[in-house]
């Protein structure tokens, strides 16, 4: 990445609405073309990590995908490091991932795919102090928006409004407010249409608490990270443990359909005994609970298409759930955030060789939706393999999901194939990678097979399984 920050900034003033993952992000992009960045959050961001009243989703699971790994890594150099100096785990995803998905466990084998985990508090806290290091951001906490600041008739952004009346001029505003942004509402106001909504409906929530983590001795275990998914359309229960920094898990529980995880112990408990395998049940019964149990709610998956407005004003952008709001059970958010960042970094780029921001909303809106469209197509089609979910299918959904399950079955024995789709799931590769005819022969012919053989005879559907050598 070229690193304009010790360059002259060519733009005066940005702001940045709401410190989520997208807003860091955004924010540590703008500087480095900006000669002064104003971020805006309600919350006020603690001494140490903690989760915040506005990212209610901080207390549950959280998995950086390899492709926002990376790219959070090239703005903050050494963040990774930071996080596993204060307990995060580096990993090795294949060998320390036990998965179990589609009714098989996925092959386990020694791979160079490292991964870090760590609860989001921790990489909220660690990116955050990162910020509070550069100079020319300017941090405002406990600070709310009233709505936008515009010219000519409304086709310009020129700042915001806060709640206590101050305004703040800006050549460019970056909202990052997250699900509850009124950016719709304001655009209204100023004479906008809405834009496109895409939504499919899931009723789907997570149920969430920490864990001591047991000695191995007590609970013998080779793992770092245990997956329970579903086995859609004929099962909608979730469960994962995860090791997090200060020795201990982070247990999360979730169900489609409105039929969601209890918060008393219990009925938490209990909910996981009607897993898909019994091996998560069995690791929290015999665990030392820390925290009560904390639940989040997720109706839909939705999409809100700013890139197909025909009016639309310049001098606003928009980045991560204030876009797209995907299902939190594939862990994509953070790293569509973190790759919609790299997208305004580009363009800001050429931006700055132009020495003008003219036309940057509309090129920005147009990449992003396609940073978007593969981790939303991979979401909804598995969502709608339920037929209790509401949306509409894509063209060849029912084939799809066909060639989705049995490479699925195949990464029970495959560690190529396995290896291929974890590339497309990490956001690394698109599409082809799954469908290029070197996995793709071999799922299909794995397909013929299936019609013949049992699925508990040509995967492995029980025995969780110990990591190849």
């Amino acid at each position: 990445m070229q690193n304009a920050q010790q360059k002259p900034k060519p733009f005066q003033r940005a702001v940045v609405i709401g410190a989520s993952i997208a807003g860091i992000m955004g924010a540590r992009v703008l500087s480095d073309y900006f000669q002064q960045v104003i971020l805006l959050d309600r919350d006020e961001h603690g001494q140490r990590p903690q989760p915040r009243k506005g990212t209610p989703q901080s207390h549950h699971i959280h998995v950086l995908l390899r492709a926002g790994q990376d790219i959070i890594e090239e703005f903050f150099p050494g963040c990774l490091q930071e996080i596993e100096a204060s307990g995060g785990a580096r990993i090795d995803a294949h060998h320390d991932f036990v998965w179990h998905h589609f009714g098989v466990w996925k092959t386990r084998f020694e791979s160079e795919a490292v991964m870090y985990l760590f609860t989001r508090p921790l990489l909220e806290y660690t990116l955050f102090e990162r910020l509070r290091q550069i100079s020319n951001i300017e941090i405002r906490e406990r600070t709310s928006v009233a709505g936008f600041l515009s010219s000519d008739g409304g086709r310009h952004i020129t700042g915001v409004r806060l709640s206590d009346g101050e305004s703040l001029q800006a050549d460019l505003v970056l909202d990052a407010s997250g699900r509850g942004s009124r950016t719709v509402a304001w655009l209204e106001e100023l004479g906008y249409d809405r834009p496109p909504l895409e939504e499919t409906g899931v009723d789907l929530a997570y149920v969430s608490r920490l864990y001591r983590r047991p000695a191995t001795d007590a609970v013998p275990r080779d793992w770092r990270f245990l997956l329970h998914y579903p086995h859609s359309p004929h099962t909608w229960k979730s469960g994962f443990v995860m090791d997090v920094e200060e020795d201990r898990w982070i247990v999360s529980l979730n169900g489609y359909f409105k039929d969601h995880p209890p918060l008393d112990h219990n009925g938490f408990v209990d909910f996981a005994r009607d897993l898909t395998r019994p091996d998560l049940h069995s690791m929290i019964t015999a665990a030392e609970p820390l925290t009560d149990a904390i639940k989040f709610t997720i109706p839909r998956n939705s999409w809100r298409h700013f890139e197909k407005m025909g009016r639309f004003p310049s001098g606003l952008i928009l980045i991560g759930d204030a876009v797209c709001a995907l299902n939190p059970i594939f862990g994509q958010g953070m790293s569509v955030a973190a790759k919609e960042a790299l997208v305004l970094h580009r363009l800001l780029l050429q931006c700055a060789r132009r020495n003008s921001l003219a036309g940057l909303e509309h090129r920005a809106r147009k990449q992003m939706a396609r940073v978007i469209g593969l981790p939303w197509f991979l979401t909804i089609c598995l969502d709608l393999h339920y037929p209790q979910t509401s949306g509409k299918k894509p063209l060849g959904h029912g084939f799809l999901m066909w060639y989705i399950s049995r490479l699925m079955e195949l990464s029970s024995s495959s560690p190529y194939v396995y290896g291929e789709f974890f590339k497309v799931l990490m956001l690394k590769n698109g599409l082809w990678t799954i469908l290029k005819p070197t996995v793709s022969l071999r799922v299909l012919a794995y397909g013929v097979m299936s019609f013949l053989v049992p699925l508990a005879r040509r995967a492995n559907t029980d025995t969780l399984p110990a990591p190849a050598r």
